[in-house]
């Protein structure tokens, strides 16, 4: 018969091993004068044509990062949005809708307020859907998204973090996405 103690040290050490699964090794990288990061050593800062490609937006991301692979990517958004730090509780709500909006279906994984170093964010990390039923459309059809995002007022401006990648390689790529968003710093400096 199997002890308390070995069935305790089995589950301590299968979490152990699925906490720390895969992660490659990260490096430092400057996002902004005031936002670092540590990415995967084998992403590559996009170019604009892989940007226009992937992302069809009016706005350039002010830094996009893809994998070697590119499965999966990391950004940095500078909105308009005008935001502070007491402002975060009600911004959340705001995002969440105009999150859910964008998709046909969202399942939240984490939503709320985390602190990372020395700064909160709002931490919205989510599996989402969207249904192309348009018989026209090349990508008709549906599209899973795995995406964890950080929010966070810099400068007087809602700041951005991203990372997105394939809702099927969600267990490949969630494990790294929880540890580059853990090294985002933003220095105090007003510059």
């Amino acid at each position: 018969m199997i002890s308390k103690t070995r069935i305790s040290l089995l589950i301590l050490l299968t979490f152990f091993c699925l906490a720390f699964q895969d992660v490659p090794k990260l490096k430092k990288t400057k996002l902004s004068d005031r936002i670092s990061v540590s990415l995967p050593e084998d992403f590559h800062a996009m170019t604009d044509d892989e940007i226009a490609a992937k992302y069809f937006v009016a706005r350039k991301p002010a830094a996009s990062y893809s994998s070697s692979d590119r499965i999966a990517d990391f950004t940095l958004n500078v909105t308009n949005t005008p935001a502070r730090p007491q402002d975060l509780a009600l911004l959340r709500n705001f995002l969440k809708s105009g999150i859910q909006g964008n998709y046909t279906k969202v399942e939240y994984l984490q939503d709320g307020m985390v602190k990372i170093g020395e700064r909160e964010f709002i931490a919205l990390e989510f599996t989402a859907e969207i249904r192309d039923d348009d018989p026209n459309s090349a990508n008709r059809g549906v599209t899973r998204q795995y995406s964890y995002l950080l929010y966070t007022p810099i400068q007087g401006k809602l700041n951005v973090l991203a990372f997105n990648c394939p809702a099927q390689v969600r267990s490949r790529w969630q494990p790294v996405a929880k540890a580059v968003m853990e090294t985002v710093r933003v220095s105090k400096a007003e510059k």
